[in-house]
């Protein structure tokens, strides 16, 4: 695993966890302009990650003086890809309260995440990225990351996701 940064715990979530990572995410939701699809609870966030069948896994980012406040959430599951035949390791969401950036969390956190996939047999580590965020997008590049220009995002939800599944 890579090197920690100093000041800093990277550790599996726990229940206790919850209210900061909601609070994280809504803020991550404002930031992408997004809250108007936000829906996550404390309750959803509990059975997503620690319920029967966890549909995701989450780590939390804090500090040596508040170990049990997180002030970073990073979400990941597995996906599969069928030409490679092997799982993936995929990046849903890693989000870091501004008044921490800067100080190499974002790094640490991919290294972590690419040791991972590794240590679990993963063909790759993926994930996206809004082609706004100009940042991000050349943070992700400088660690190695490639933007995929010819694949596009599909995705259905709401009530155009009922009306699919409810076709003739």
């Amino acid at each position: 695993m890579p090197t920690p940064v100093p000041g800093y715990i990277l550790r599996p979530a726990t229940e206790s966890d919850i209210p900061a990572i909601h609070a994280l995410m809504l803020e991550m939701a404002v930031f992408e302009k997004l809250t108007d699809i936000f829906k996550a609870s404390h309750d959803s966030l509990r059975a997503s990650f620690f319920g029967a069948e966890p549909a995701a896994r989450c780590l939390v980012i804090t500090t040596e003086g508040a170990p049990d406040t997180a002030i970073a959430y990073i979400m990941w599951f597995h996906n599969y890809s069928s030409f490679l035949d092997r799982r993936g390791l995929y990046l849903e969401d890693v989000y870091i309260s501004p008044a921490h950036r800067g100080q190499g969390l974002g790094g640490w956190v991919l290294k972590h995440l690419a040791a991972m996939a590794v240590e679990l047999g993963c063909g790759r580590f993926e994930w996206v990225v809004l082609d706004w965020n100009r940042n991000a997008i050349d943070f992700y590049k400088h660690h190695g990351g490639e933007i995929l220009d010819d694949w596009r995002v599909v995705r259905v939800t709401g009530e155009a996701l009922q009306r699919l599944a409810t076709q003739d």
